[in-house]
């Protein structure tokens, strides 16, 4: 008894081993191929303001500075004081006045 039982078991778990999904599996989350070693998890620095330009229309052009020299640029309708940026040391700072200038000849 204890043999067909154990045959059982046997062919079962051989069927569930062999089993294949049917249609398109997900691929694995950023947070999984992090983990995994595919990607790269990006490191990251605190960026500071360091201007703030208002154009014609109200939105506002905030520039970034953080660590070495990192810049980032936004367009926004309020700048946050401070938040967390890619870390990119020795960045070209943004012209801040091609983008005012484009942010003007928009029409509303």
């Amino acid at each position: 008894m204890r043999f067909l039982i154990l045959i059982g078991v046997l062919f079962i778990t051989d069927a569930l081993a062999g089993a294949k999904t049917v249609g398109p599996t997900k691929g694995y989350t950023k947070e999984q191929q992090i983990r995994r070693g595919e990607i790269e998890k990006p490191k990251m620095t605190t960026c500071r303001l360091k201007k703030r330009v208002i154009a014609k229309n109200g939105q506002q052009v905030c520039v970034y500075e953080g660590g070495n020299k990192t810049f980032e640029m936004m367009v926004e309708r309020w700048c946050p004081k401070q938040y967390s940026c890619v870390y990119a040391p020795n960045s070209k700072e943004p012209n801040i006045d091609s983008v005012v200038d484009s942010l003007n000849s928009i029409k509303n």
